[in-house]
Formats: structure tokens, sequence, C-alpha cells
């Protein structure tokens, strides 16, 4: 069975000073939680934020975000998500999987006015000034729940990633594109 994404068929929104909506939805990410998670996130190689709400570069294309001080999402953009079922019991003592990739639909958006189309859905300041690379919000956006990363892109540029339940993506998208609007004239 290959992954759908809840996403299908809109495509990638662009406009000018490089503002970008896509769907990373099908690039893999996983998640691990519990008491030892984070030392055996260490033991696997990862680099690893200094505390929650925070998002790393660890490996070659991936990242490390951490909601919590027992809570870890993998996220790889440049690679494919697995189509398999990820494992229901601990990986090791103390550690157990996240559903992320099956929970979670992810969108990212790039480009100079980010910041402001997202304050015209969510009351958290996601100005450089206030959110700088590296911070992690668990808020709301469109009243919906959200958990928004700032981050740079493989290719060095600053982006959003937004993790929204897939059975609200779709509404999400349609909101972040509405916001969109004023710049996409």
């Amino acid at each position: 069975m290959n992954p759908r994404s809840p996403l299908e068929g809109c495509g990638v929104i662009e406009g000018p000073g490089g503002l970008l909506l896509r769907d990373l939805s099908l690039a893999r990410r996983e998640g691990v939680r519990g008491a030892g998670a984070r030392e055996w996130l260490l033991s696997q190689g990862h680099a690893l934020p200094d505390a929650p709400n925070q998002i790393v570069a660890s490996g070659e294309s991936g990242f490390v975000m951490s909601l919590s001080h027992r809570e870890f999402w993998l996220l790889q953009p440049a690679s494919e998500a697995s189509s398999g079922r990820p494992a229901s019991e601990a990986i090791a003592a103390g550690v157990w999987p996240l559903y992320c990739q099956h929970s979670h639909a992810w969108l990212q958006l790039a480009g100079e006015p980010r910041a402001e189309v997202m304050a015209k859905l969510c009351g958290v300041d996601l100005s450089d000034a206030d959110f700088p690379l590296g911070s992690v919000a668990q808020t709301q956006a469109a009243r919906v729940s959200v958990i928004v990363a700032a981050h740079q892109s493989d290719d060095g540029q600053s982006v959003f990633s937004i993790f929204v339940d897939q059975s609200l993506a779709r509404y999400v998208w349609e909101a972040t594109e509405d916001a969109m609007g004023e710049w996409l004239e």
C-alpha cells in the first residue's frame, strides 16, 4: 500500500518574494517518546535540541524536533515516507514509537512574507525577531491545533514547517492559501 497525502491534488502555491506553500506529507517523519527517548536518540547518533520546542539539523538531510523532554520527531524532507506500519511495541527500554507519519500532514511555507501570512492565521508572533530559526510552537492556526517549526530548507531558505492532523489538512491549506492572497494578486 502506497502512502497518500491528505492534500493530494493541491499542488504548490507560489507568489512573489519566494512565497511558496507546498505539501511535504509524503516526506519521511517518525518519532519516539518515553523516559529513555533522549538517551536512545543520542546513542543512534542524532543531534538533539537543548530544550523542548526546538528543532535542530541532524544528519545529512534531516531534523530532530523536540516537543517535550520525552517526545521527539525525526523529520527527513528529502526522503520518501515509509509505507509500512510503525512498530507497536517498545523500541528500547522506556522508548516508544510515535505515529506522526500517519497522523499529521506536513505543509511547508517559505518566502520573505511567511511571518506576515501566518500572522493572519495564528496569534503567536512568528517574526524572525521573536521566533528565530530553531524555534517550535505548539499553537493554533485558523483555530486548529498545529505545530510550527522555523528552520532552513535543504537549499538554505528559511521556512516554516506546519504539522496538522491529517483530517484538518485541507482546511489549513485553504486557510493558508487565503492568507497568502494579498501577495498572490
